[in-house]
Protein backbone atom coordinates (compact mmCIF):
# COMPACT_ATOMS: atom_id res chain seq x y z
CA UNK A 1 0.00 0.00 0.00
CA UNK A 2 1.22 3.73 -1.05
CA UNK A 3 2.28 5.99 1.75
CA UNK A 4 -0.05 9.22 1.32
CA UNK A 5 2.22 12.70 0.54
CA UNK A 6 2.48 14.86 3.75
CA UNK A 7 -0.21 17.83 3.08
CA UNK A 8 1.22 20.97 2.86
CA UNK A 9 -0.61 23.50 5.20
CA UNK A 10 0.16 26.85 3.43
CA UNK A 11 -0.74 25.12 0.06
CA UNK A 12 -4.21 23.59 1.72
CA UNK A 13 -4.95 27.12 3.25
CA UNK A 14 -4.83 28.51 0.27
CA UNK A 15 -6.98 26.01 -0.93
CA UNK A 16 -9.46 26.50 1.26
CA UNK A 17 -9.28 30.13 1.46
CA UNK A 18 -10.29 30.31 -2.13
CA UNK A 19 -12.90 27.53 -2.27
CA UNK A 20 -14.58 29.65 0.99
CA UNK A 21 -14.06 32.88 -1.02
CA UNK A 22 -16.05 31.87 -4.02
CA UNK A 23 -18.79 30.51 -1.76
CA UNK A 24 -19.07 33.69 0.38
CA UNK A 25 -18.70 35.88 -1.98
CA UNK A 26 -21.43 33.91 -4.14
CA UNK A 27 -24.04 34.03 -1.14
CA UNK A 28 -23.87 37.71 -1.05
CA UNK A 29 -24.62 38.33 -4.74
CA UNK A 30 -27.05 36.06 -4.37
CA UNK A 31 -28.66 37.54 -1.06
CA UNK A 32 -27.96 41.54 -2.38
CA UNK A 33 -29.74 40.60 -5.58
CA UNK A 34 -32.83 38.60 -3.87
CA UNK A 35 -32.79 42.09 -1.20
CA UNK A 36 -32.91 43.94 -4.27
CA UNK A 37 -35.51 42.62 -6.76
CA UNK A 38 -37.97 42.25 -3.41
CA UNK A 39 -40.69 44.23 -3.39
CA UNK A 40 -40.62 47.65 -1.62
CA UNK A 41 -42.91 49.94 0.59
CA UNK A 42 -44.84 49.11 3.77
CA UNK A 43 -45.17 46.00 5.11
CA UNK A 44 -42.61 44.77 2.44
CA UNK A 45 -40.32 43.58 5.15
CA UNK A 46 -42.86 40.99 6.52
CA UNK A 47 -43.90 38.95 3.42
CA UNK A 48 -42.31 35.60 2.86
CA UNK A 49 -39.60 35.65 0.02
CA UNK A 50 -37.65 32.69 -0.89
CA UNK A 51 -37.53 29.28 1.65
CA UNK A 52 -40.68 30.92 3.70
CA UNK A 53 -37.81 33.90 4.83
CA UNK A 54 -39.14 37.77 4.82
CA UNK A 55 -37.03 40.79 3.76
CA UNK A 56 -35.73 41.38 6.55
CA UNK A 57 -34.27 38.29 7.56
CA UNK A 58 -32.82 37.98 4.15
CA UNK A 59 -31.27 41.48 5.54
CA UNK A 60 -29.90 40.09 8.40
CA UNK A 61 -28.54 36.68 6.46
CA UNK A 62 -27.05 39.11 4.10
CA UNK A 63 -25.11 41.25 6.91
CA UNK A 64 -23.72 38.39 8.31
CA UNK A 65 -22.36 36.65 4.70
CA UNK A 66 -21.05 40.26 4.33
CA UNK A 67 -19.00 40.37 7.52
CA UNK A 68 -17.90 36.16 6.92
CA UNK A 69 -16.86 37.23 3.72
CA UNK A 70 -14.48 40.19 4.79
CA UNK A 71 -13.25 37.78 7.15
CA UNK A 72 -12.39 35.43 4.63
CA UNK A 73 -11.41 38.05 2.37
CA UNK A 74 -8.86 39.02 5.21
CA UNK A 75 -7.02 35.97 5.84
CA UNK A 76 -6.65 35.55 2.33
CA UNK A 77 -4.88 38.67 2.11
CA UNK A 78 -2.73 37.56 5.00
CA UNK A 79 -1.84 34.13 3.54
CA UNK A 80 -1.07 35.34 0.16
CA UNK A 81 0.40 38.82 1.21
CA UNK A 82 4.30 37.55 0.03
CA UNK A 83 2.65 37.10 -3.80
CA UNK A 84 0.55 40.38 -3.34
CA UNK A 85 3.13 41.77 -2.77
CA UNK A 86 5.29 40.40 -5.67
CA UNK A 87 2.29 40.97 -7.99
CA UNK A 88 2.35 44.99 -6.93
CA UNK A 89 5.92 45.16 -7.36
CA UNK A 90 5.34 43.61 -11.19
CA UNK A 91 3.14 45.79 -11.92
CA UNK A 92 4.66 49.20 -10.89
CA UNK A 93 7.46 48.02 -12.68
CA UNK A 94 6.17 47.89 -15.66
CA UNK A 95 4.41 50.92 -15.74
CA UNK A 96 7.69 52.24 -14.70
CA UNK A 97 9.85 50.69 -17.55
CA UNK A 98 6.76 52.12 -20.20
CA UNK A 99 6.10 55.65 -18.73
CA UNK A 100 3.04 57.11 -18.51
CA UNK A 101 1.18 57.60 -22.10
CA UNK A 102 -1.44 60.55 -22.58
Amino acid sequence: MKSRRPIKIRVYMRAVTAILLLIVWALVTFTGILIWAAPSGPRSGQRPLLFDLTKSEWGDIHFWVAAATVAVTLVHIIIDWKALRGVIRYLVSVHREQGIRE
